[in-house]
């Protein structure tokens, strides 16, 4: 019996059947956006690890982007509007033409957000490890947004620190100059560099659960598991010291 936060897990009644139904219809909505192209091939590998686990199904995600974003200082969110977005390292010329050709009707915001896997769990047990696991591995931003034992599930994120949020130009004014510009640039293109190290790091550790669990499946790993996979990372973080934007700013 697990104690999270100072509450027996056995106060928690999940109802499993609502999981199932749930995880059933999140299931038919990923297989449309995949048909559609409407998810990240590379956050893909990630999505089909989790959705393998018996207690858990994914709900939403984004593998990192650069984004630029029209959207006002007051005001609901469906006033705001995407102008566009790059899911892949590009260059400072192409984001720079897209805002220069874009009139905005609010504020037009240069954005970098870091990846995002939202999911939801049928055990309090494997929440707990998911969180553990995520402070392991130095993706402290991920979290608990709900605990619904009623649904059937705690909602939950894996993400990193990554982020970046700028205000580029308004209606009537650029606000950034272009060397300016381009620096933030630069900076929002190495954290995609970084980026891609940890949500490959993250793909190993799935990995490595899933093998786990085949093997022990009424049990929840160690997180010492993790550790050789975690020391290889460290090591590839460690190179990016080498790249050309980082020694331009940290030289």
């Amino acid at each position: 019996m697990v104690s999270f936060l100072g509450v027996h897990e056995d106060v928690f009644r999940f109802n499993i059947n609502n999981f199932n139904n749930r995880k059933r219809l999140m299931m038919d909505k990923l297989r449309n956006a995949i048909h559609t192209g409407d998810v990240d091939e590379d956050i893909l590998p990630h999505l089909e690890i989790l959705n393998s686990f018996p207690f858990c199904f994914t709900t939403s995600s984004c593998s990192g982007r650069i984004a630029l974003i029209d959207a006002p200082l007051i005001g609901p969110k469906r006033e705001s509007f995407k102008v566009h977005r790059w899911h892949s390292p590009t260059d400072f010329a192409t984001i720079c033409r897209v805002i220069d050709k874009y009139s905005p009707r609010h504020i037009l915001w240069l954005k970098y957000d870091s990846f995002i896997i939202s999911f939801s769990v049928s055990s309090l047990s494997w929440a707990a490890f998911f969180i553990r696991l995520a402070r392991y591995i130095n993706l402290k931003d991920s979290g608990i947004r709900s605990i619904n034992p009623k649904a059937g599930y705690v909602n939950m994120d894996f993400m990193s620190t990554e982020k970046i949020s700028v205000p580029v130009k308004t209606r009537t004014k650029k606000l950034l100059n272009y060397d300016d510009l381009k620096h933030i640039i630069n900076i929002a293109l190495f954290l995609m560099l970084k980026n891609k190290i940890k949500l490959s790091l993250l793909y190993e550790c799935l990995e490595k659960i899933s093998g786990f669990i085949k093997k022990n499946p009424e049990s929840i790993p160690d997180l010492h598991i993790f550790d050789p996979i975690l020391d290889r990372y460290r090591q590839k973080l460690e190179g990016l010291r080498t790249n050309t934007l980082f020694m331009m700013y940290n030289g």
